[in-house]
């Protein structure tokens, strides 16, 4: 039986304001959400579903920049953004410019489950969610106080000290029949401007599985959305014959230095968690050799 399971809550600098507390807590909280994907994986649950609830998890935990606790606009909104790939069929669904929606990982597996298309945006998309009854709640909702001094000091000095950090969440999984699967959700940036889409809920870019790999990237999104980074990953496996931890590490050695990091899992559940920049939040299980 082979699986394996690898999920993450960003890269960048670490930002000097978590204390050594806040980073304990950071990796218990990775620890506990990994390991029970982990066991749902061993419990024969699909990668999908697996991938699914990890990034809600993470969705949930205010340390990350994904639903609560997501980063703000300059205009001191919360636009949040995901998408999800399923690899056994390669269907995917993604979102953006989402303000409402609860858990926006949701509303992307809503996308490819209920929809011909693979991606709806803004006030369309939110009347959507409404439509399939998902949780709706207002903006203010994901706002923690760490977040409004992080907006507070950008709009004070326009590049506070840890906009480099991006906590985007993500996971990948492979499952008991060895299905792949990929789910990446986000707040965007700092003081970003209002409508700007990141690499996230762009498959290809933030997101990306397939028959060999699911991958899920976090850094700086408008280089990964330049490097089609994700699916790069997937196109060295298969193309050029690498491994997973090959193909994901080259793919990063050939962006600019310090864009972020990615995670990856091949059919055969082993794991690649490279990053470039600083440091990168993540946890992995497999039950690969």
């Amino acid at each position: 039986m082979t699986w394996g399971v690898a999920i993450h809550g960003g890269a960048g600098a670490i930002p000097a304001s978590l204390t050594k507390s806040d980073q304990k807590s950071i990796a218990e909280a990775l620890d506990d959400i990994v390991s029970k994907a982990a066991a749902s994986l061993q419990s024969d649950a699909a990668a999908l579903d697996v991938a699914q609830a990890a990034v809600e998890a993470l969705e949930d935990c205010p340390f990350f920049n994904a639903g609560i606790g997501a980063v703000l606009t300059r205009e001191g909104r919360h636009e949040l953004e995901a998408s999800i790939m399923d690899g056994s069929t390669g269907r995917a669904g993604a979102a953006c410019g989402l303000t409402t929606v609860r858990r926006p990982i949701r509303m992307a597996r809503a996308v490819m489950d209920r929809t011909d298309h693979v991606f709806l945006g803004g006030p369309a998309a939110e009347r959507c969610a409404a439509e399939w009854d998902l949780q709706l709640v207002d903006n203010s909702t994901f706002t923690t106080s760490h977040r409004k001094a992080q907006l507070d000091a950008w709009l004070e000095h326009k590049r506070p000290a840890d906009r480099r950090h991006h906590a985007t969440v993500g996971a990948v999984a492979c499952d008991v029949q060895g299905r792949l699967a990929s789910a990446t959700s986000t707040g965007g940036m700092t003081g970003k401007m209002s409508g700007r889409i990141g690499d996230t809920p762009l498959i290809g870019a933030g997101t990306w599985a397939d028959a060999k790999v699911a991958v899920s990237a976090t850094g700086q999104g408008e280089m990964f959305i330049l490097a089609s980074t994700a699916r790069m990953v997937g196109a060295r496996m298969q193309f050029a014959g690498e491994c997973v931890e090959q193909a994901a590490e080259q793919v990063l050695a050939s962006m600019p230095p310090e864009a972020g990091g990615l995670i990856a899992v091949d059919h055969q559940g082993r794991t690649a968690m490279p990053y470039t920049s600083p440091g990168m939040h993540c946890a992995a299980r497999s039950a690969a050799t």
